[in-house]
C-alpha cells in the first residue's frame, strides 16, 4: 500500500482540485459525488485503458452480489477495505434492506476520501470511515472505527474489492489476509475481486505503463497466486470466477471466457 495522505478537507466545489480516483469511481458507476475535472479524466483513462469504466462496474455487480448473500445468510456486519466513496447502493444501504441495523466500517488509505466519505455517512448510526491503509490490519482492527462499531465474537464478512492488487509484495498481502481472517469467528466470510490480464492484454499494458503518481500500477495475480490467502476457509459456491459474473450457485464463467480482467471468489469460515 501506499503512505497516508496529510489530513485534509476536500472542498466538494472546488473545481481546482486535481481528479481523485474515489470519485472516479463514482462517476464511472453512475454516482453524483464527482467534479468535472473528475469526468473528464475518466473520459481521458478510458482511451488510455478502454474498459475501465466498465472494470469499476464490475466491482460493484460483484460486491452487490456478496452483500445480498451475505445478509441471506444472517450476517449484518461488514468490513470494507479500500472502500472509496460510500455512494450508489454501497455496502450499509443495500446491507440495511435485508437487516436494518446492519453494521459497517468503511475503511481507505487517501484522506480527502476519507473526509468526503464521513461527511455522506455523517448521522448513519452503526457506519463509521476509518482514515487508514487496509495493508496494515492490525491498526484497522485496533482501530475504534472498527472495534466500536463491529462485535467481532459475532460474524463480519469482508470484503477486499479491488484493494488488494495494489499490495504489491505477496508476503505482505498475504499477511494482511491472514491477520483479518484470523480475527473472523465461523460463520464469517471473506470476498476477494482482483485484477487479472486473462483474456486482456490491455490489462497487462496498464499494469506496466508509467502511471504517473495519478494511480498506482497493480500487481496482477492468478488464483495460484492467492489459494493461500484462503486458508482456514471453505470456498462458496463456484469458486475462483470472472467476478462480475459470480453467484453462491456454481456454475459460473472465468474471466478467460467474459474477459471481465476480475478475478473473484468468496469463502467462509466454517
Amino acid at each position: 500500500m501506499n503512505a497516508l495522505d496529510p489530513a485534509d478537507e476536500f472542498g466538494e466545489d472546488d473545481e481546482e482540485t486535481p481528479p481523485n480516483m474515489a470519485r472516479v469511481f463514482d462517476f464511472a458507476i453512475g454516482g453524483t459525488e464527482n467534479l468535472q475535472v473528475d469526468r473528464e479524466f475518466s473520459a481521458e483513462v478510458d482511451l488510455v485503458m478502454p474498459g475501465m469504466s466498465a472494470l469499476c462496474r464490475d466491482h460493484r455487480r460483484f460486491s452487490a452480489a456478496v452483500v445480498d448473500h451475505w445478509c441471506a445468510e444472517g450476517v449484518d456486519q461488514f468490513l470494507e477495505l479500500g472502500s472509496g466513496l460510500p455512494t450508489v447502493d454501497h455496502v450499509h444501504t443495500r446491507a440495511r434492506r435485508t437487516h436494518p441495523g446492519a453494521r459497517v466500517a468503511y475503511v481507505d488509505w487517501d484522506a480527502r476520501t476519507v473526509a468526503h466519505a464521513r461527511r455522506l455517512v455523517a448521522g448513519e448510526q452503526g457506519v463509521s470511515v476509518l482514515h487508514a491503509d487496509a495493508g496494515d490490519a492490525a491498526a484497522v482492527l485496533g482501530s475504534p472505527e472498527v472495534s466500536e462499531v463491529l462485535d467481532l465474537s459475532r460474524p463480519v464478512g469482508v470484503l477486499a474489492v479491488g484493494v488488494l492488487h495494489y499490495v504489491h509484495d505477496d508476503a505482505a498481502a498475504a499477511e494482511a489476509v491472514h491477520v483479518y481472517t484470523d480475527a473472523l469467528v465461523p460463520g464469517s466470510g471473506l470476498a476477494i475481486s482482483h485484477l487479472t490480464s486473462t483474456a486482456r492484454e490491455d490489462i497487462h499494458a496498464w499494469a506496466t505503463m508509467n502511471h504517473g503518481g495519478w494511480s498506482y500500477a497493480p500487481r496482477l495475480r492468478d488464483p495460484a497466486d492467492m489459494a493461500p490467502w484462503l486458508t482456514g476457509f471453505s470456498v462458496v459456491g463456484p469458486g475462483w470466477v470472472s467476478a462480475p459474473d459470480w453467484r453462491p450457485e456454481p456454475p459460473a464463467p472465468g474471466p478467460e471466457i467474459t474477459a471481465s480482467g476480475l478475478w473473484g471468489v468468496v469463502a467462509r469460515r466454517g
